[in-house]
């Protein structure tokens, strides 16, 4: 099926790789990061760093919540749900919004925190409500020259400042033929499409890309981790 096709620009100031246009996305340059809770509470700053060479990743969901209360976004070796699967195939954040929105136990929820694009090498830091009796922070964006990677924390307690360094994790939800046909990021023209296509698997540590399809490993594949979090 395809997928809805939203293209944005990233921003124009900052040169990057073939083009930044993200096809198959919301459009998150003009989208504002927003709160959906809001209660009192300490405020504490997070930083993301997009460890990779040219794997932008996408606005990130950010919730504050129970760690016992709320069901986590992902457990691995099982199959992914279908709001992180819109997630990790087109960088949705609405779905997970709205499955966890009103749920018992989640304090905030943050899209797009980021404003855009996390592009390679590139930081962004914001506040986040950090409350002594929701104490679970979950945070997730899709790597978009990809089929369906994305990187997360998922549901960390917080104890204090951490940091984190994370891998790039595969959905399972889509196979990794890495043809423009299938990826929405501006490895890609952004005529091309973003189709989905079933895999059936699980959320499992994701392989990278070797070159298969239409992207060249070379250029665009990794090695983990992927993405830097810090709390502080």
């Amino acid at each position: 099926m395809i997928k809805p096709i939203v293209s944005f620009l990233i921003l124009a100031s900052i040169a990057f790789a073939e083009g930044a246009r993200l096809k198959g996305f919301p459009n998150f340059v003009a989208e504002e990061a927003r709160t959906l809770k809001k209660k009192k509470g300490k405020k504490s700053k997070m930083e993301i760093t997009n460890l990779t060479y040219k794997q932008p990743l996408s606005g990130f969901f950010v919730m504050v919540h129970d760690c016992d209360m709320v069901s986590p976004l992902f457990t691995f070796g099982q199959p992914s749900s279908d709001e992180l699967q819109a997630l990790a195939e087109g960088g949705e954040l609405e779905p997970l919004r709205t499955y966890y929105d009103g749920m018992d136990g989640v304090h905030s929820i943050q899209l797009n925190p980021n404003g855009g694009a996390l592009l390679p090498g590139a930081s962004v830091e914001f506040e986040i409500n950090e409350l002594k009796d929701y104490r679970c922070l979950t945070v997730a964006a899709m790597a978009v020259n990809t089929n369906d990677c994305f990187v997360a924390l998922n549901g960390v307690k917080v104890d204090g400042s951490f940091t984190y360094t994370e891998p790039g994790l595969d959905a399972g939800t889509e196979e990794n033929n890495e043809a423009c046909t299938h990826i929405p990021g501006p490895a890609c023209d952004d005529t091309s499409g973003n189709m989905g296509g079933d895999e059936n698997g699980y959320v499992h540590v994701h392989r990278g890309i070797h070159g298969g399809g239409d992207l060249d490993a070379s250029e665009y594949d990794w090695r983990n981790p992927m993405v830097e979090f810090k709390l502080y």
